[in-house]
């Protein structure tokens, strides 16, 4: 069984992040797993940073990060990429619409994927949302050639592949991009799919006008990265 990060980036998560940590750690300890818990503040305004360290002073394997300023989303994820040291990368959310036991189901995949996708069978979104979310996936499949299932859900990442490439998005895409990177490269891709529950508290920010513009721009950006790179490759 390869060894594995779990990773859980939080902004203003109170109500949720103890609870959460603590359930993980209960079931991780009780496995065979090679396993390492790192959680990421990201400069939240509510008691998620005090939280945090007071159960990471409890608990073994727990190791938090702290963005002294709200970096956002991508930069939170990026930044908990590249802190984790095991074989693979589990990347999981603080409110408790994924729970860590799914790590488990989707661990034997290992054998024979790279990259597995927690696909939603029910997402807890407006129209509005739901269309971005549809467009955020379509368009890889549309420009690349590349299917994503769900690029915005919780995935188990073979570490190798988040060394191996250099993105140029700054969004959230960047979720997205590297699984477009990692299937033109040969590595194997599937989804796994779940029913998750709605978020019980907290705010999502991944469809705000910002972030959609910022995607947008990061959709042009890599397009232009890979049709350079093609170029380059041909000469």
């Amino acid at each position: 069984m390869p060894s594995v990060s779990v990773c859980f980036p939080a902004y203003n998560e109170q109500a949720t992040i103890e609870s959460v940590l603590t359930e993980a750690h209960e079931l991780l300890s009780r496995s065979q797993l090679d396993y390492e818990v790192l959680v990421c503040n990201d400069g939240s305004a509510d008691r998620t940073g005090q939280i945090v360290e007071q159960v990471a002073s409890r608990l073994p394997n727990v190791r938090v990060l702290n963005n002294p300023l709200n970096m956002g989303i991508h930069a939170t994820f990026e930044r908990l990429y590249h802190e984790a040291s095991k074989d693979f990368v589990f990347l999981n959310s603080t409110d408790r619409q994924w729970e860590t036991s799914l790590l488990f189901e989707m661990l034997p995949l290992t054998d024979t994927f790279d990259i597995v996708i927690a696909a939603r069978k029910n997402k807890h979104y407006s129209w509005t949302r739901r269309f971005v979310s549809w467009a955020f996936n379509a368009l890889p499949a549309i420009l690349f050639g590349v299917e994503t299932h769900d690029a915005g859900a919780v995935k188990l990442v073979r570490r190798e592949i988040i060394e191996r490439f250099s993105l140029v998005s700054r969004s959230p895409f960047s979720e997205a991009e590297r699984l477009i990177r990692a299937a033109r490269a040969g590595y194997k891709i599937t989804s796994y799919p779940v029913s998750i529950s709605s978020r019980t508290a907290g705010r999502a920010r991944g469809a705000s006008p910002s972030s959609v513009i910022k995607a947008i721009t990061d959709v042009v950006r890599v397009f232009w990265a890979l049709r350079i790179s093609r170029t380059d490759q041909k000469l």
